[in-house]
């Protein structure tokens, strides 16, 4: 089994619904997004995926919330735009993206050095 692993950066706003404390009000974050695929087989280049197109990918997907306030962009106008609900949905976007013969292992999405979360299906 191969595992492949990039990580990505971006900076945004949001508060947090319903939450009773000080993350209620708007606050930012320089999110960290760390992604990790695996394959059993190789392409003809001796690859599971070129690193740079991973990276690609990953870009992509977090590009659109770079500099936003999260809570004005979909999905997030609608779901309260906690870790756990990132992790999920950049997890869903991914997969949708990658070739059948690779498995989307893990999201790890960072607010912080010190938290983060981890989402991965059961």
């Amino acid at each position: 089994m191969y595992t492949l692993t990039v990580s990505s950066r971006f900076s945004a706003a949001h508060h947090l619904i319903n939450y009773p404390g000080p993350c209620q009000r708007i606050h930012g974050h320089n999110y960290r997004v760390k992604i990790s695929i695996t394959a059993t087989r190789l392409d003809d280049m001796g690859m599971v995926m070129d690193l740079m197109d991973l990276q690609s990918l990953l870009n992509k997907c977090v590009g659109q919330f770079d500099h936003q306030y999260l809570n004005k962009i979909p999905p997030f106008d609608a779901l309260n735009p906690t870790s756990e609900n990132f992790s999920r949905y950049i997890f869903e976007w991914i997969e949708q993206k990658l070739p059948e013969h690779i498995t989307l292992k893990t999201v790890e999405f960072f607010e912080t050095e010190d938290y983060s979360v981890k989402y991965e299906k059961s």
